[in-house]
């Protein structure tokens, strides 16, 4: 039995991801997790190339690429392009029933053109420091970006929201943050990465703890928020707001 392992070329800011090994039982969440890791960086899209290294034995298990789609919809929300390179692996496809869920291709060629054309969108990021300051340079950050794209409506929602993520990953995790927001046609989403892998948890707001209110408030602000490890073994927390509050 083969070990599943993932090989990856980065094209222009598209990740190209190579799975080579055996989709079985065990190779099937080494496939998710590994996908979904690479899409945690946000990359222009994430093409995943199908060749005569990879083995199913069982097209059941191509569910994977639906579960990866379904999961990284919620956040970032980047193309994932499957490229099937054999014929075996085409029919195996068309059998699965996958290609509802997931853009399939004959090639990597062809999945560029697709990544080519992705969904309108803006993305700026900042390292922060492991201080009690790093709060307030994001908010600074944010500020300025919602300015930028001209965003005042949603400018006191992004404000909170940051805040409270910086606060979190440099209370718990005690790293030096990575702060990503992005917008997109109806949504602006807002990610802090840290060294840390435990997920962040939801509990009982603390408003008297120098004004930290939890992540109760992220809930409450924003359309879905939650956590995907990184690449590099430690989280990512997102949050997603609609880019017209009350929608």
């Amino acid at each position: 039995m083969t070990a599943m392992r993932i090989e990856t070329t980065d094209m222009a800011g598209v990740v190209v991801a190579t799975p080579c090994g055996r989709l079985d039982l065990s190779g099937y969440p080494s496939l998710r997790d590994g996908l979904l890791k690479l899409a945690a960086a946000s990359p222009a899209a994430l093409v995943v190339r199908l060749g005569t290294g990879f083995e199913v034995p069982s097209t059941a298990m191509l569910a994977v690429f639906s579960t990866v789609r379904m999961q990284i919809s919620r956040w970032p929300d980047i193309p994932l392009i499957v490229a099937a390179e054999t014929d075996v692996h085409r029919r195996q496809l068309a059998r699965s029933g996958v290609a509802r869920f997931v853009s399939t291709v004959p090639d990597v060629a062809s999945a560029l053109d697709v990544a080519a054309e992705p969904p309108p969108r803006r993305l700026h990021r900042v390292p922060l420091p492991n201080s009690p300051t790093a709060p307030m340079i994001a908010r600074e950050f944010v500020r300025d970006v919602c300015e930028q794209w001209q965003l005042p409506a949603l400018r006191n929602d992004a404000l909170l929201v940051v805040s409270e993520l910086v606060e979190n990953a440099v209370r718990h995790a005690r790293s030096e943050p990575d702060l990503q927001v992005e917008l997109r046609p109806c949504t602006l989403s807002i990610a802090v990465r840290d060294d840390d892998p435990t997920p962040a948890v939801q509990t009982e707001a603390l408003p008297d703890v120098g004004g930290h209110r939890g992540l109760e408030l992220v809930d409450r602000l924003s359309l879905r928020w939650g956590n995907t490890p990184s690449s590099d073994g430690g989280k990512i927390v997102w949050a997603v707001l609609a880019r017209w509050p009350g929608e």
